[in-house]
């Protein structure tokens, strides 16, 4: 997928927006969405509604859409709270609840002073499932990649649908899951991810900070599994920590449009990376006196 454009998919679990904070975005293109917005990861804004998700570039909203982006980005703190001090829906709801893999054993999970991960991965699987031991091998070779190059962007936290705590450690131990594990005795009280659980497994999940689906194993009844969103969160990844480029273009322009409520001079054109290797070079030749 290319998240640089927009798409949109229905996940076939019910969103709980409030009618005030849901809003109406208008696309340049023509389209249209419905719903709040949920988290802007560089160009890219995840629009939460009652029928789905939108995931959209900023630079194909109109001018209304694009001011409630620049209100977003004016209200947000510059940096991310710590994990242990976030007021998120995410990190209150699993602060305490967390284990992780020590020395062979499930001890509780200290986030210490690590910021908030941006996006949260929910793993839902167990040890009895076959289809799940094939694909955490190479969920884990992915998560240690993409840790190397995006250390504190994302968590993943494996929710067990085993039989009991024994089985879940064993899974846990078998594979030596280097994440957060949510604690056996928790399971059916974390909401805030729980509620995202498809009706099988493997199923892997992104959410936002505030428990808004990103991207789901399940496009309603459709089920797409798990290896579709590691590609998909694979690819928004890279982009996220962007903050400049032909895409923030026209919000640059807002942004100091509602700085500057009473300036009289527009704002200036500034440069916006060329990148030389896309240009051919001209010889230039002197004439001989």
């Amino acid at each position: 997928m290319n998240v640089l454009a927009c798409c949109r998919w229905t996940c076939g679990f019910a969103l709980s927006i409030a009618a005030a904070e849901a809003a109406v975005w208008q696309m340049t293109d023509g389209g249209r969405a419905e719903g709040s917005l949920s988290g802007l990861y560089g160009p890219i804004a995840v629009i939460a509604g009652q029928e789905g998700t939108t995931l959209v570039s900023v630079d194909m909203l109109d001018d209304e859409g694009l001011a409630r982006v620049a209100d977003y980005l004016a209200t947000r703190p510059k940096d991310s709270p710590t994990w242990a001090d976030s007021d998120s829906k995410i990190a209150k709801s699993l602060r305490g609840r967390l284990q992780v893999l020590q020395g062979g054993k499930l001890v509780a999970f200290d986030p210490g002073a690590r910021p908030e991960p941006q996006i949260y991965l929910v793993y839902f699987g167990a040890h009895w499932c076959r289809p799940c031991r094939q694909f955490s091998p190479s969920l884990l070779a992915a998560y240690r990649d993409l840790k190397k190059s995006a250390p504190d962007r994302f968590e993943l936290v494996f929710v067990s649908n085993d039989h009991d705590s024994d089985e879940q450690k064993l899974y846990v131990g078998e594979l030596g899951m280097p994440w957060p594990v949510l604690k056996y005795s928790s399971i059916g009280s974390v909401r805030a991810i729980e509620r995202w659980a498809g009706p099988g497994i493997p199923c892997l999940v992104a959410l936002t900070r505030d428990g808004d689906v990103i991207f789901h194993s399940y496009h309603g009844s459709e089920y797409v599994g798990p290896e579709a969103v590691l590609r998909q969160f694979e690819g928004l990844l890279p982009v996220m920590g962007a903050t400049k480029g032909r895409a923030f273009h026209r919000l640059a322009v807002v942004q100091y449009l509602r700085s500057q409520p009473n300036a009289t001079v527009p704002p200036k054109p500034y440069f916006v990376e060329l990148d030389r290797s896309r240009y051919q070079t001209l010889e230039v030749k002197r004439r001989s006196e």
